[in-house]
């Protein structure tokens, strides 16, 4: 390959040069076409070396950087992004209008940071082991230096990597971790990914690592996705139980029993490289979501949940690199109720008197107003998640109606002396009830607003 310096040279020999077969041969040298050869020939006899000097030489680029303004980069990246990543702060400085900074690049953000030995929330645990190991050799005595092999330093960052599954939707795991919203505040953050495509399927907020919060957290997933095949937990008690359930009506775990009704089987253990996608989330999720939070001006976890969805959707767009090449998917559409699937369930007897008891109350289980004859019946209660309460027995569901027992056997002269109106007296039961000779109080206001919603 020829450089720049052997042209030149070709150049002034041929200039020189009176022989045309002499000329011929230089030409074939050079490379080029035989119009430019003559051109440079002639271009150098007028003005000499100055033919071999760029005209840019000594002009200054009309958008080079001043130190000035990287002085100002760092500045601003450590008094108010200190908790972003490089790549989340380049998007915020260019959005922010107090500066002028529509124009930088990620690379040039890199290396203003790199250079100011800032290191990025979302660096390669390599990249954080060498940072490391110069600081600590800047630190220490000349006299105690030791090179290390390549082949040493290898072995520190040995990490074997694990095939991801070829199905989206396939294999979907869960975890929850603990985040510092303020000095008082720590909420705990559950989330599902998926572990073919890399996905954010759902997040939610809660005080503590609930039950309840991977509930909230499932109900965009089926919602948005649908049913999935496998989820990997860990060996928490909200996935896990030493007992051994031959059906999903033996489950003790409330997850574990929505879990096995929607035909999604749950792999449980307790290494966290199970399920490296969600403990890598965590790790980006942290180095974004305080910067995502002031921006969005969140005060309370009420707030903090509701921008959530916003939060999930900017994670798939422009934080987590999607996987796009899996070759099926098997995401199932989920059509049932959520409020009855991802309720509370707690099994219950009937007692002689046809009523149960839940959370120190009396309910009767009853079809539509009229109470089932069902006495030492086991009944599944559930607490939906809008907080009305209804009963399951077989594939049916049946309404609870809250017993009242001062009202029960109170006759209609002395509830109209207590200003009880005319549509709210006790209706007798025409029915072979043990009721049937009581006055069986039920409040319209109770049942039929709740019936309108809710019809099965």
């Amino acid at each position: 390959m020829k450089t720049n310096k052997h042209i030149q040279d070709i150049i002034r020999e041929a200039a020189l040069s009176r022989d045309k077969a002499a000329k011929r041969e230089l030409l074939i040298k050079s490379g080029g076409s035989r119009s430019w050869f003559y051109d440079a020939i002639k271009k150098y006899k007028e003005i000499g070396e100055a033919f071999f000097i760029h005209k840019n030489k000594n002009n200054k680029h009309a958008q080079k950087r001043t130190h000035m303004q990287a002085l100002e980069i760092s500045r601003i990246f450590r008094d108010e992004y200190l908790n972003c990543n490089f790549r989340d702060f380049m998007r915020y400085l260019k959005a922010d209008k107090r500066y002028d900074y529509q124009w930088v690049s990620y690379s040039y953000i890199y290396n203003i940071l790199r250079s100011k030995n800032h290191c990025s929330k979302l660096a390669h645990k390599k990249t954080i082991k060498l940072l490391a190991k110069e600081e600590e050799l800047k630190n220490r005595p000349q006299s105690l230096l030791v090179p290390s092999s390549a082949t040493e330093r290898a072995k520190e960052n040995i990490h074997i990597a694990r095939p991801r599954t070829q199905r989206r939707g396939h294999v979907v795991e869960a975890d929850a971790t603990f985040w510092r919203f303020s000095d008082e505040e720590i909420w705990a953050l559950h989330g599902y990914i998926d572990e073919a495509s890399g996905e954010v399927l759902g997040l939610y907020f809660d005080h503590q690592e609930t039950t309840e919060g991977y509930f909230n957290a499932l109900k965009p997933v089926l919602k948005n996705y649908g049913t999935f095949e496998v989820l990997r937990t860990d060996k928490r008690r909200t996935f896990w139980s030493e007992k051994k359930e031959s059906s999903p009506e033996d489950s003790r775990i409330q997850f574990a029993f929505v879990a096995k009704n929607l035909g999604i089987d749950i792999q449980s253990s307790i290494s966290p490289q199970f399920k490296p996608r969600i403990e890598r989330l965590w790790k980006t999720i942290k180095c974004t979501i305080t910067t995502f939070m002031e921006q969005n001006k969140v005060t309370n976890i009420n707030e903090a949940n509701l921008v959530l969805p916003k939060f999930v959707e900017y994670l798939n767009n422009h934080v987590v690199t999607l996987q796009k090449d899996f070759t099926t998917n098997s995401f199932k559409k989920f059509e049932g109720d959520l409020n009855i699937i991802l309720g509370h369930k707690s099994i219950r007897v009937v007692a002689r008197d046809l009523t149960v008891t839940y959370e120190k109350k009396k309910y009767f289980i009853c079809n539509f107003t009229t109470p089932l004859n069902i006495p030492r019946r086991e009944i599944m209660i559930i607490q939906c998640c809008d907080g009305n309460l209804i009963a399951s027995l077989g594939d049916n569901y049946y309404s609870m109606i809250e017993f009242d027992n001062e009202m029960l056997y109170k006759s209609k002269v002395v509830l109209e002396n207590e200003g009880v109106k005319p549509e709210d007296m006790p209706q007798k039961i025409k029915n072979n009830s043990v009721w049937a000779q009581s006055n069986f109080i039920f409040f319209k206001k109770k049942y039929s607003s709740w019936y309108k919603k809710h019809s099965y």
